[in-house]
């Protein structure tokens, strides 16, 4: 029959493991979340085109696939394809340019010693149409809103202890054009018989549309993020 004491050491010991195990899967959830952050970030970065604070989420030896233009290996490489190749060379959204990323989904896997992961999300793109065809000008181009939808398989990796993205690769299923007859980007004016008890949020003149500010601060460099704008 064990002693007292033995029996208040194999308590202890119980006690240790069962903390153990709550700090582990209390870690793994909490990895989740941040790498889930650090996914819907991008999307809504990616959605202004604020390609400076789309870099800052990738680690130094990070690497970015989307479709079929290659693999760009390296966080420089990574800025230049966002700024050259996936963009016009400058950050920010034009006056008639719409993106939207809507990142949903998420299935994440954290490594066994919690310093990687993996995950599979899903995004489903709206935005301008694509440029006019060879041969087409921008007047002939029938007036069309570009749709497309698509799957991540994205590594990340935890750096200087924060999660960032080892790879981000994402494969389109499809693009396709809607055609429509009007665009606008504004609701119907305030109402002249029940008035609002305060103006609404001002719209960017620029772009003649309202962007509301980032609540959140950048989940690597924890910094504020604004929107940006090409006149």
């Amino acid at each position: 029959m064990a002693t007292l004491e033995e029996l208040s050491r194999r308590v202890e010991l119980l006690e240790h493991q069962l903390q153990t195990v709550i700090e582990d899967r209390l870690g793994r959830q909490e990895d989740v979340q941040a790498i889930e952050r650090l996914q819907y970030s991008y999307g809504y970065y990616l959605d202004g085109l604020l390609y400076d604070a789309i870099t800052e989420l990738f680690a130094e030896d990070a690497a970015i696939e989307i479709g079929q233009r290659g693999r760009y290996q390296g966080k420089a490489n990574i800025r230049r394809f966002l700024y050259e190749v996936l963009g016009t060379g400058v950050a920010g959204l034009s006056r008639e340019q719409i993106i939207n990323h809507t990142q949903y989904q998420g299935l994440v896997s954290i490594g066994d010693d919690r310093q990687s992961a993996r995950a599979r999300f899903r995004a489903l793109i709206q935005a301008s149409a694509p440029a006019p065809r060879d041969g087409e000008s921008q007047q002939q181009q029938t007036a069309a809103l570009m749709w497309s939808d698509g799957v991540y398989e994205n590594r990340y990796v935890r750096e200087n202890g924060q999660w960032k993205f080892a790879l981000l690769w994402w494969s389109p299923t499809f693009y396709v054009t809607h055609p429509y007859e009007r665009l606008w980007f504004d609701s119907v004016q305030p109402s002249t018989v029940f008035p609002p008890q305060r103006a609404s949020y001002a719209a960017n003149a620029d772009l003649g549309r309202v962007f509301m500010p980032y609540h959140y601060r950048h989940p690597v460099t924890g910094e504020a993020v604004l929107e940006q704008v090409v006149k």
